[in-house]
């Protein structure tokens, strides 16, 4: 798309729509200022609109709906410039913006809610001009709805254009540190439709695809292609609202009889590897603790600040059911894909949440909803990723400390020290992953701890090699070198001559270099009478 104005034509004469279009937002406003108690909520909600926070965020929705790809925001000369490269307006969009307490959006993914997104453009000042290769109008703060038409000479690229004269400094460094926290999160583009890059003045987001995500409706994204650092966007199938929702939907969109038809399905998207925000496309106020972000048409309070609670909401339980739902059987088709590597299959518990499911606040309260709807998903299904790559009911599984698979392998390690003898919980699986596998009571573990209280009750095997052997020397180190540690020697940690067991310091002697036995057999005749230091591991040692 252009950043600047290219082709010079003359909008003389507006479309045949314009003039009925006006004459009834003009009718209106007649209306209303002959009866202030009836202007007063249009007033109230107007003013409730009023953010420099969100203007980019609803002009972008609407250039999404016009099919753009990518779009530009600028300040200019102190005036707010917005410019994308989506279709020119129809009779029913332009009448949209022209009228002020619903939306003709019926299909719930975007945010044109009450048919206020436009209006959220006088937060910066009292006149808003819109330029499309058919439109010249502008728009006045006391009759917000009716449009002008501009008979002037304007240079357009085919573009559609907005722009607002900011009205002081302080609103200008307000939208500008709205656009700051675009360039910082830039999050929400991924669930626009079609809008993948940004520029915000000299600086761009730019989303690129990396391709097929390892689940169906998954895809691996990369943000100014970082590729190194990839998020996973995963989108659910279209489900139809339930009555209740849909008539909670009807009375917050105020719609009038002639717009009682019903609303298409609606899908749900969760993006792995962002934080725990809700989003409605646009980014609300509502952080939660689970570990993804979740996009979905929630009912939004009025000032469209965060969601309306869930316990009053049916629409909003119904959606957080289903991100719940959705998380769920991602990570377990993930689990599942026998052909991909264990490594691949392990960051599939990157989708478990793990929230307070007794938290009184609005964002406890949604995670909590996410979550109990996830654990009814997995509910009886075999989920702990082995070693070997095979998935095990819950507490089927051990988890233990990976370094313990760099002393002995995997199988002989839950033989040694595991009484159940279960198989190991796959050691890919980050330790963050398995800190919420055993909240969620689903695996059991073992620790340091008790593979030192392991180490002071029984002789284990000797590790394969002097290195193996230097790994477990390694991994204790920390908690038998200090001042505390008074029981070092009762350790059986090390090697014995004619020995395949480790024994603690206490039990064994060491020969000196001098008095070393030449033979095999006169190691033998000392073993049944001394337990000796094996040699070669001291050797190893130097």
């Amino acid at each position: 798309m252009s950043a600047g104005r290219q082709i010079e034509t003359i909008l003389a004469d507006p479309p045949d729509y314009f003039r009925s279009i006006q004459e009834r937002a003009t009718k209106r406003w007649d209306q209303l200022e002959a009866d202030p108690e009836l202007a007063g909520p249009w007033h109230q909600l107007f003013k409730q609109v009023q953010s420099p926070r969100h203007i980019l965020s609803e002009l972008l929705q609407n250039a999404d709906d016009a099919g753009a790809s990518e779009a530009r925001v600028s300040i200019e000369n102190d005036r707010f410039v917005f410019e994308h490269n989506g279709e020119d307006f129809i009779e029913a969009h332009f009448a949209s913006i022209c009228r002020f307490g619903y939306s003709n959006k019926r299909a719930l993914h975007t945010i044109g809610f009450r048919g206020i997104g436009f209006k959220s453009t006088f937060s910066l000042g009292d006149r808003v001009e819109l330029f499309t290769p058919t439109l010249a109008v502008a728009f006045e703060r006391a009759r917000f709805t009716e449009p002008h038409w501009i008979d002037s000479r304007y240079q357009t690229s085919g573009t559609t254009r907005v722009e607002v004269a900011i009205a002081n400094p302080l609103l200008r460094r307000e939208v500008e540190k709205n656009l700051d926290e675009w360039l910082k999160s830039p999050v929400s583009l991924l669930f626009f439709k079609k809008i993948r890059r940004l520029r915000i003045g000299d600086s761009e987001v730019h989303w690129q695809s990396l391709g097929p995500g390892p689940i169906a409706e998954s895809e691996w994204m990369a943000l100014d292609e970082k590729a190194d650092d990839p998020f996973l966007l995963v989108r659910s199938g279209e489900e139809a609202f339930p009555a209740e929702a849909l008539d909670e939907i009807r009375k917050e969109r105020m719609l009038g009889a002639e717009d009682s038809g019903d609303f298409p399905p609606c899908r749900v998207e969760i993006v792995l590897g962002a934080k725990g925000r809700l989003y409605v496309v646009l980014p609300t106020g509502v952080e939660t603790t689970l570990p993804f972000a979740c996009n979905a048409p929630f009912i939004q309070d009025p000032a469209r600040l965060k969601i309306k609670d869930p316990e009053t909401s049916p629409t909003n339980r119904w959606l957080l059911n289903r991100a719940g739902e959705l998380a769920a059987s991602a990570m377990m088709e993930w689990l599942e894909q026998t052909k991909t590597s264990a490594r691949d299959r392990a960051d599939a518990y990157g989708l478990l949440p793990d929230v307070d499911r007794e938290a009184t606040t609005l964002e406890g309260a949604c995670g909590a909803i996410v979550e109990l709807a996830f654990d009814a998903a997995i509910e009886d299904r075999p989920m702990l990723l082995t070693e070997e790559g095979r998935l095990v009911d819950a507490k089927a599984a051990i988890t233990v400390p990976r370094p313990v698979f760099d002393i002995w392998p995997a199988d002989q390690a839950m033989a040694l020290l595991d009484a159940k003898s279960r198989p190991a919980l796959c050691q890919h699986v980050s330790a963050k992953n398995r800190t919420k596998l055993v909240h969620w009571g689903l695996v059991e573990e073992f620790s340091k701890s008790d593979l030192l209280e392991r180490l002071r009750s029984n002789h284990l095997p000797r590790p394969a090699t002097w290195r193996h052997l230097l790994n477990l020397w390694a991994y204790i180190a920390p908690e038998v070198t200090g001042w505390q540690c008074h029981d070092t020697d009762g350790l059986r940690i090390v090697p014995v001559q004619g020995k395949e067991v480790l024994y603690a310091a206490s039990e064994i002697v060491r020969l000196g270099e001098k008095k070393l036995l030449q033979s095999e057999e006169d190691w033998e005749f000392l073993a049944s009478h001394l337990i000796v230091l094996n040699q070669n591991w001291t050797r190893f040692l130097a």
